[in-house]
């Protein structure tokens, strides 16, 4: 009954965020050394995901839930999932919203928690307690906002990370758990503090664009046909494709795309007039008669 009623808030959660919030020169192994989003893991009683740069120490008692689903096809992913040990009295849902393959009017943290408040808003039973608002936790700056109904309470932060939009759920059978949820947030820090990496690639929207390519080799066209493929790519200060990170895809997709992509060269990419190495977004689609289609932004 307890895990029912534990599956049964996370896919609600989950359904909700998904509809709201709706990668030198790379060689094979650069793949596993990259941190990816969907890597995070808890240990010692901390979630530590090393790509956000994100830890979070969990509530005395609680656990990681079973694994969520994998990255959906715009960039949706369910990063954890946490619950008490004993008693069912709440979850805490980590997910993140790769802000590349959505539109750009809800990129932000501000217009998705108004969007949130106004779907609750509309939900019948539910009422939005606490409308979106700026809060600081651990020195960072999140957007809350809170609602409730059927007897739970419920609360979420976002913040931006690495162009992605990161969301905190909690969600508690008593405004005082909640509260208390609430509070173990202030223990947010980074995952990596004191280790010596370069800082994380600026995003650059747009820059995997045909005018920009100097070079290229298209993959070889691997089924299902006509399901877009979402990529980010880490494009060094020369121009050179640093990282591919395929988002979802076959395991035939995946491999193709990697080697082709891995042969790319850009145009220096710039910000600010200075060559400077940058994420950017790539949705690739495998068409009729071996096409293979590009597009950058939302689908």
């Amino acid at each position: 009954m307890r895990r029912a009623w534990r599956s049964g808030m996370r896919a609600c959660l989950v359904s909700i965020l998904a509809s709201v919030l709706a990668l030198l020169a790379w060689h094979p192994g650069s793949a596993a050394e990259m941190p990816r989003p969907e890597d995070g893991v808890v240990a010692d009683g901390v979630y530590a995901n090393a790509y956000f740069d994100l830890s979070y120490p969990l509530p005395a008692g609680w656990t990681q839930d079973v694994a969520g689903p994998g990255p959906s096809a715009d960039g949706h992913y369910v990063l954890a999932s946490l619950v008490p040990a004993g008693e069912a009295t709440g979850t805490i849902l980590i997910v993140a919203q790769d802000l590349f393959f959505v539109d750009p009017a809800r990129a932000d943290a501000a217009p998705a928690a108004r969007e949130l408040a106004s779907v609750m808003s509309r939900v019948a039973g539910m009422r939005v307690d606490r409308p979106p608002s700026e809060i600081a936790l651990a020195g960072q700056a999140f957007t809350r906002v809170d609602f409730s109904g059927v007897g739970l309470y419920r609360s979420t932060f976002f913040i931006q990370r690495r162009c992605h939009l990161v969301s905190v759920n909690l969600t508690a059978n008593s405004p005082e758990r909640l509260a208390a949820l609430v509070l173990t947030l202030g223990r947010i820090g980074a995952a990596r503090a004191g280790a010596a990496e370069p800082p994380d690639p600026p995003c650059l929207t747009g820059h995997a664009t045909a005018e920009n390519l100097l070079s290229q080799v298209d993959p070889a066209p691997s089924g299902p046909a006509f399901a877009p493929i979402p990529v980010r790519l880490i494009v060094d200060a020369e121009g050179a494709v640093k990282d591919v990170h395929v988002i979802r895809a076959t395991a035939a997709q995946r491999r193709g795309i990697e080697t082709a992509l891995a042969q790319w060269r850009f145009k220096p990419p710039t910000i600010g007039g200075r060559a400077t190495e940058v994420e950017t977004g790539l949705l690739i689609e495998f068409g009729a008669g071996g096409a293979v289609a590009y597009s950058t932004g939302a689908r």
